[in-house]
């Protein structure tokens, strides 16, 4: 074979390397944007019961998720996300770009985790989601994610009687 015929050989090769890594990243992406709609009509559907007008308001969004190596201006993650307003205080989830292997995972900001923490909700291969409250150096603590959950983090930004 010669060097012009490898060159073709090597080209095509990568062509349809590169046409398979795109089409497992769009099922991928499909599956993550479909898990996050999934994700906030459970959360809508949990807090119906409770919603009332300037006391407990929900409300979805079209979001272009974006990170360090994905600028908002060149990402395909068009998802939404979806702000809660409790007692006027402002909880949003809002998705990360998906991470390898499809991993989804959402930053969900209006509620503390201690000083320099980070609160994320994360996808599990299972189908469940998982809180994870991260504060420094040391392991997360996780909390499998449900209506219960919720509710529980919730009502720690209801300000209590002073009586």
């Amino acid at each position: 074979m010669s060097d012009v015929q490898q060159l073709g050989e090597m080209l095509r090769h990568y062509a349809e390397s590169e046409a398979h890594k795109k089409q497992v990243f769009e099922t991928q992406s499909q599956v993550w944007a479909t898990r996050i709609t999934g994700l906030f009509g459970d959360i809508q559907h949990w807090l119906e019961p409770v919603q009332a007008p300037n006391l407990l308001e929900v409300s979805r969004e079209p979001y272009v998720a974006f990170g360090p190596s994905t600028p908002v201006e060149t990402s395909t993650f068009k998802t939404e996300k979806l702000s809660i307003v409790i007692a006027g205080k402002p909880v949003e989830f809002v998705p990360d770009v998906m991470g390898s292997g499809g991993q989804i995972s959402l930053a969900v900001m209006g509620l503390t985790a201690a000083r320099y923490g980070s609160i994320s909700l994360v996808g599990l291969p299972d189908g469940a989601w998982q809180w994870r409250k991260t504060n420094g150096l040391k392991d997360p603590d996780t909390f499998a994610f449900d209506a219960n959950f919720l509710a529980q983090q919730l009502q720690s930004l209801i300000p209590r009687d002073r009586a």
